[in-house]
């Protein structure tokens, strides 16, 4: 039986150079860990849970004390899978992989199994209550901190500094050239070119025989005599600047600690070193940890949308793989084409493994996360979900004019003080819903305020647009000028029209309501549109909206900057995001047609930096009361998510979230009502109401089904609603999804007619005639609130897939709602229901 024990001691760390380059902070040593391959198992324990690390190969064991169940980081067999891949093997035996580039941006992987733990090179201890794994990854060869080859006269600075019998020793191991006194057998100019000092003075070099042991001895000697690992890179770089320091070696640090029923795995930054050659681009973490096999049963829970299920071996292996980055796209890195703009809106992944649920959330480092999942039969036989990191950002170079050679740069080092931390959790309940529920009490313990809604009624939204710009000629001239859709009295006699209606509780978001259109110019003031009316009609219109018991809110977009000008406070030179190549961050919308960047066509807009974005909101917010207003709508925040990679100030995709996140709480804490789009879940805890929710997946075809897992985890906590029901593709599946969900309405309205659209780049406002929708509108108001009224305060208890497109959501006082979105009726306990209908049973 294999021993074990709690404590461990630090095992012996030497250091290897790392190449110079200028920065703004000490040079972080590469640090060679070392292995004797006779450590014992680390364990630890809690009341709930065993974690084992196994030294021999570094893989990990969970155990969950009530059930017994095993949660393994490698899989047992997957050394002799028959349909596993040589590269996947290599996957499979390690905690981590990491992929690293070189100047011109070719990337390659490296694997914690084969090039770190085979090679002994990696320690563990135990610190602080938790396991840290130190790593040493990559082309790694026994570097001593002492020079190989140095002139006379810096050489006896240290010499004089050591005991008599270590400096004979070091002096034996050293030949000191000298350029008058050769032998016969030397190459005075390849000694020259190797060494050019001789030239003028005498140079020791490190005898080619010295023996390891004796070069360990070396080091100490010169340690003791004050040696310094810069006086070491000084003496490297003089001789031989591009040899060992610069090869591609890594450090990468893992945490392990148990948290209750979760196991918290986490990656400092300021712990990870790496080579300025050769940047590390991306890490993924725990690749097949809880991953299934053949043999069992269960399926991967993807955040697709509102989520999606991959089923253990569901053939679908001829599939592109699942991947989706959280947050979506980061905004500051260029992109050529947008085909699919895939995005995941919280930072979330699971597995469902032979009755049992594990949950993975992402604590810290989510926005640079893409998670990523395939199933057995393409590369291995195990089904398995993860995260890959974003590391160090890169882009390409600009060097045309000087060059055909693509040149890449990259960042000058990691964000300081962050790290990437994943919480495991071990689910009470299993199942989808059982994740869900976790996840929804992570979200309360994290967010005190996020309490239970005490109306039941059905929320929703109503979203009036104001004016586009169009192209108008005045004079035979083509300007580009405000077109009006909805004046400010005509918004205030459609409030008028719904409280007739006896709507309550309507959120009301007025767009294109200033600076032009609903493409707004930079908001760093507060222009009305005088076609759609005066400062006294804008105050009216919300003063109308109180009266109704309705909130109204001003809707504006704080990320991109459009039409500036030389007085509106933007400055393209010190207030724009950069690439990490150092150019202004310029966008212009994407083609739906061709994919690439409607340049011919679109507005131009600036991607604004993330402190001038919450200076510009504090500013708003100021203006917007004095003209009554008291609630903010973010078009972009909780929506879209971008660092800066502006060398002389960056901001990391991590820092620019919690800016936001800041924000929102100070918005929040002093009263102003917040309505979010998509609502990622760092901007969700804070909103009054979120609009354009995903409620279905994005349809990958690798998976099997959606799954409302989003929805189950803020129902009853924040109003929800989908895309506007009158402007989907598909209003049928919208509605029905909208039910499944527990999501409330949201409609788009405007009272001109939708052809004077034509020639305007707002076409999706197709179908937004309130005059043509306002009696569907409250029929179906009236029906959502006959139905659901009274649950929009509860939490969903379950959900269930009956058959491929029914399902049951049922809520905590026991009524379900039964969806059938199929082609055919469904019987449910003896109650027919029809094709695309549903059913109340309370």
């Amino acid at each position: 039986m294999k021993k074990t024990f709690l404590l461990l001691p630090v095992l012996f760390v030497f250091f290897a150079p790392v190449s110079c380059v200028k920065q703004d902070r000490k040079i972080r040593d590469i640090v060679i860990y070392e292995n004797d391959g006779q450590g014992k198992d680390a364990v630890l324990e809690n009341e709930l849970l065993e974690f084992r690390f196994l030294p021999e190969t570094a893989e990990i064991i969970l155990t969950e004390k009530a059930s017994g169940r095993v949660w393994r980081s490698t899989p047992q067999g997957g050394a002799d899978d028959p349909g596993a891949d040589a590269i996947t093997k290599q996957l499979m035996q390690s905690q981590f992989s990491l992929q690293y580039a070189d100047e011109a941006g070719v990337e390659m992987t490296l694997y914690s199994g084969r090039h770190s733990v085979e090679r002994g090179a990696y320690n563990y201890a135990a610190v602080d209550g938790g396991l840290e794994v130190n790593y040493a990854v990559g082309n790694i060869a026994r570097d001593y901190r002492f020079p190989a080859a140095v002139p006379e006269e810096r050489m006896l600075v240290f010499l004089e500094k050591m005991e008599r019998s270590d400096r004979r020793k070091v002096e034996a191991s050293y030949r000191l050239y000298d350029i008058n006194n050769l032998r016969s057998g030397d190459d005075k100019n390849a000694l020259l070119a190797l060494y050019p000092d001789l030239a003028g003075e005498k140079v020791y070099v490190l005898r080619d025989n010295t023996q390891e042991y004796m070069k360990a001895q070396i080091e100490e000697f010169f340690a003791a005599a004050g040696y310094t690992y810069e006086d070491y890179l000084a003496d490297a770089a003089r001789y031989n600047p591009s040899g060992a320091a610069e090869k591609p070696v890594f450090n990468i640090t893992l945490r392990y600690e148990l948290d209750g029923n979760s196991l918290v795995v986490s990656v400092p930054f300021d712990k990870a070193a790496y080579r300025a050659s050769y940047p590390m681009t991306h890490l993924t973490l725990l690749p097949f940890l809880g991953a299934g096999g053949l043999e069992d049963s269960g399926y991967l829970f993807v955040p697709d949308g509102s989520g999606a299920l991959l089923y253990f071996n569901n053939g679908r292996q001829n599939q592109t793989p699942y991947s989706s980055n959280v947050y979506g796209w980061d905004e500051g890195m260029p992109r050529d084409a947008v085909i699919n703009d895939n995005k995941a809106p919280y930072p979330v992944f699971g597995v469902q493994k032979n009755g049992a649920a594990l949950l993975c959330v992402i604590e810290e480092g989510a926005p640079y996360a893409m998670v990523r999942a395939d199933v057995s039969g393409r590369n291995c036989s195990y089904n398995r979900v993860y995260a890959q990191f974003a590391m160090i950002h890169g882009a390409k170079m600009d060097i045309s004019g000087r060059s055909d050679r693509e040149v890449y740069l990259y960042e000058t080092r990691l964000p300081p003080g962050e790290r990437i931390v994943e919480r495991f959790i071990f689910c009470a309940e299993d199942g989808y819903t059982g994740m869900a529920k976790e996840y929804r009490g992570y979200l309360q313990k994290k967010y005190p305020g996020l309490q239970k809604r005490a109306d039941g009624g059905v929320p929703a939204a109503v979203e009036i647009t104001g004016a586009v710009n169009k192209t108008q000629h005045r004079a035979g001239l083509p300007l580009d000028l405000p077109l009006k859709l909805t004046s400010y009295r005509e918004a205030e006699d459609m409030i008028r029209g719904f409280a007739s209606f006896g709507w309550k509780n309507l959120r009301v978001k007025l767009i294109g309501w200033f600076n032009g259109s609903v493409d707004h110019s930079v908001p760093s003031g507060i222009k009305l549109i005088g076609k759609l009316g005066g400062r006294g009609d804008f105050r009216e219109l919300g003063e109308t909206a109180a009266r109704s018991g309705y909130d109204f809110y001003a809707e504006a977009d704080f990320l991109y900057m459009r039409d500036n000008s030389l007085f509106d406070g933007f400055g393209l030179y010190h207030d724009a995001a950069r690439y990490v190549s150092r150019e202004r961050i310029e966008l212009y919308p994407y083609s739906f047609v061709w994919f690439g960047e409607r340049d011919q066509w679109g507005k131009l807009s600036y991607l604004a930096r993330p402190a001038y974005m919450m200076e510009l909101i504090g500013g708003f917010t100021a203006r917007a009361g004095r003209l009554g207003v008291k609630n903010i709508a973010f078009r972009t925040i909780g929506a879209k998510l971008a660092g800066d990679y502006n060398e002389k100030r960056p901001v990391s995709r991590e820092a620019s979230m919690n800016m936001q996140g800041e924000k929102l709480a100070e918005l929040k804490s002093s009263g102003t009502g917040l309505l979010v789009n998509t609502g990622y879940a760092y901007a969700a805890p804070y909103a009054d109401f979120i609009t354009d929710m995903a409620l279905d997946s994005q349809g990958f075809g690798i998976t099997d089904v959606s799954v409302p897992f989003y929805q189950i985890a803020l129902h009853g906590l924040v109003p929800y609603a989908g895309r506007a029901i009158n402007l989907a593709e598909d209003y049928t599946r919208n509605l029905l999804k909208t039910i499944e969900g527990g999501a409330g309405l949201y409609f788009s309205f405007m009272t001109g007619e939708t052809a004077i659209l034509q020639e305007t780049k707002f076409r999706q406002f197709y179908a937004n005639e309130y005059g043509k929708w306002a009696n569907d509108a409250d029929t179906l108001y009236q029906k959502f609130t006959r139905d659901f009224g009274g649950l929009f305060s509860q939490y969903i208890e379950n959900h269930e897939i009956l058959a491929p497109n029914v399902t049951v959501t049922e809520y905590e006082d026991g009524t379900k709602v039964v969806v059938n979105a199929g082609d055919t009726f469904w019987d449910y306990q003896g109650l027919r229901i029809g094709a695309d209908d549903y059913a109340v049973i309370r």
